[in-house]
């Protein structure tokens, strides 16, 4: 059933399709409510999906028979989200990332941040006796949402012969994302109503996000033979009666820098099988970080010796693998990255209506794959781009810029663009949804994009 749309000004009104009642299901955690549901979070008594729900919006929505037979803890959202918070727990500010010691000692600085008292928790926030850590509400939709064990969500695979994969191996990959207390104040403005207000996504001086990435990928994977995870973290997810193990591979750290162009700094850190930590954890090593996209620099030119990057640091302590394969021209990017772009590029892209995360295969020359290099404030929308010419267009319909938060950007999409429900809002939710948008008019599309766009979180 279509969704009549009645558009205004600033405000569009979506009169949705009747809703049935709530009826419990089972397979969540004590405590919780457990509702079944249609897989785009409709309550429905025929529902062969489950959602539960430990607040205001679910921890996890998921096929009724792929959790049945998991007999271990389920994944809780995080989202008691402070309305206000100061900032100031931001240890890592006094330290000058603009030099190589500099950059290693920031992202060391930044993991260990974001390691006190989780590690211990298993990243679980709500066993955490240390500070409060938070979840992105509503990523629970599509072929790569949260599973119900530790909220991973299912990033880009891999293929051989990338990352020394042997030729046509494939491996997966999944993440859960964490954001700090200053952080949290902006998903709480945003997410203050059941739809999402994009009036102001700026995210606040203190605000810190880390991501911890796991692979599915063994020694036997790899054309050598080596095993890159040895010894590394390893989660279980469950998948339709069969576990499978996921090794931690990669971790990404972001913090607010508000003397950068782009307001942001990024940096990644991969496992170090040949480290002597003690807690495998503290075998990530830095790969580098970035505070610009390196404005206008070309793969040709570094080749040629005649540019540098003078907005991104690799590091001398990275991993052998993962030095290896760094982003466009050597810009700052992580093992299961795509080569073609680089952490602040992919993330510069997050705004609503989204945008093309890399360059499309219509972007053959170098100078037009440097619109995706720009340093672009995160309080300006990355724009749009004609997928045909690889042309920078203006659709005529307003653009709400998501301050660099890629995670943000799909939360939004979900409910504004795949018309999502929270079933955990009420076992009858307002038949008339207000979605907000910034300004000005815009189309209503009916046609909802592959899943597959929904991919890289």
């Amino acid at each position: 059933m279509k969704l009549k749309a009645i558009v205004s000004a600033s405000i569009l009104f979506f009169v949705s399709p009747s809703i049935g009642t709530a009826q419990e299901a089972t397979g969540c955690a004590s405590g919780t409510r457990c509702l079944k549901v249609t897989k785009d979070g409709k309550v429905d008594a025929a529902g062969t999906f489950v959602a539960q729900c430990s607040g205001r919006f679910p921890d996890f929505i998921a096929p009724q028979a792929r959790i049945n037979g998991w007999a271990g803890e389920r994944f809780r959202l995080s989202q008691n989200y402070p309305p206000a918070d100061a900032g100031t727990d931001a240890p890592w500010r006094t330290i000058d990332f603009r030099t190589p010691e500099g950059a290693d000692a920031y992202v060391l600085a930044l993991r260990d941040y974001a390691y006190e008292g989780m590690i211990e928790a298993d990243f679980r926030p709500e066993a955490s006796a240390g500070r409060r850590w938070y979840h992105m509400p509503m990523m629970n939709f599509g072929s790569g949402s949260r599973e119900f064990v530790h909220g991973l969500t299912e990033e880009r695979p891999v293929t051989g012969p990338e990352l020394g994969l042997k030729s046509g191996v494939r491996i997966r990959d999944f993440a859960v994302g964490f954001y700090n207390a200053a952080a949290a104040t902006t998903i709480a403005r945003v997410w203050a109503a059941d739809d999402p207000s994009l009036v102001n996504t700026a995210f606040p001086p203190g605000s810190m996000s880390f991501k911890v990435l796991f692979s599915t990928a063994q020694a036997a994977d790899f054309a050598d033979g080596i095993d890159r995870l040895a010894g590394a973290p390893t989660w279980q997810i469950y998948e339709n009666g069969q576990t499978i193990d996921v090794r931690l591979m990669q971790m990404d750290v972001a913090a607010a820098a508000p003397d950068t162009q782009t307001g942001w700094v990024f940096g990644t850190l991969a496992y170090d099988a040949s480290a002597a930590d003690t807690s495998t954890w503290r075998r990530m090593r830095p790969v580098g970080l970035s505070w610009g996209n390196d404005v206008g620099v070309k793969p040709s030119e570094i080749a040629a010796g005649t540019k540098k990057l003078q907005e991104t640091i690799v590091s001398s302590l990275a991993p052998a693998f993962a030095a290896q394969h760094l982003g466009w021209a050597g810009r700052m990017n992580g093992p299961v990255d795509n080569p073609v772009s680089g952490c602040l590029s992919c993330h510069g892209t997050s705004q609503s209506p989204r945008a093309p995360l890399i360059p499309m295969n219509s972007c053959t020359t170098e100078d037009q794959k440097l619109f995706w290099f720009r340093n672009v404030p995160g309080s300006v929308a990355f724009g749009q781009v004609d997928q045909s010419t690889c042309q920078p267009s203006s659709s005529g319909n307003p653009m709400a810029a998501l301050d660099y938060s890629l995670q943000m950007a799909v939360a939004v999409q979900n409910v504004l663009q795949f018309r999502e429900v929270n079933p955990c809002a009420g076992a009858d939710p307002m038949r008339t949804r207000l979605l907000r948008v910034w300004k000005g008019d815009f189309a209503v599309d009916d046609q909802i994009p592959p899943e597959s766009d929904r991919i890289q979180r």
